[in-house]
């Protein structure tokens, strides 16, 4: 089953490692670590804000939300999560696309408001979907 998940994800985890690493780099390098968090996010807040700030764009099966506007998040985490990536990897790295969002799209495409949510509530939004994303059925 590994061997045809890796087969199957092609270079999404190891991009997603990239990015942790590259987002780690990053902050320790600053002074100021935004878009980094302890991982002590109140899951339940953090549901609750994803509902209602982030579910009208992002489809996520635990918070029973179809948004259609940004990446589904059970799809984004689904390999890397079969592979073996951890629960506090995806943490930072929804921490870091909710700090550092992607607002203007090249395609023009509509991006991500910025300060949607902004800290402790950030975190809990990060600590929620790294605790479910991913985590459906084999298709």
């Amino acid at each position: 089953m590994l061997q045809r998940a890796m087969t199957h994800t092609g270079r999404k985890p190891a991009a997603l490692a990239a990015a942790v690493a590259a987002a780690a780099l990053l902050a320790a390098g600053c002074g100021e670590t935004v878009g980094y968090t302890a991982g002590t996010g109140d899951r339940a807040k953090g549901k609750e804000l994803f509902i209602a700030k982030c579910g009208s764009c992002h489809t996520l099966a635990d918070a029973g939300t179809k948004g259609q506007i940004g990446p589904n998040l059970d799809d984004a985490f689904a390999d890397s999560r079969r592979v073996g990536l951890g629960e506090s990897t995806f943490v930072q790295v929804v921490r870091g696309q909710i700090a550092y969002p992607i607002a203007k799209t090249s395609t023009g495409a509509p991006g991500m408001p910025e300060n949607l949510v902004t800290g402790q509530d950030a975190d809990d939004v990060a600590g929620y979907v790294a605790s479910v994303a991913g985590k459906i059925a084999d298709k």
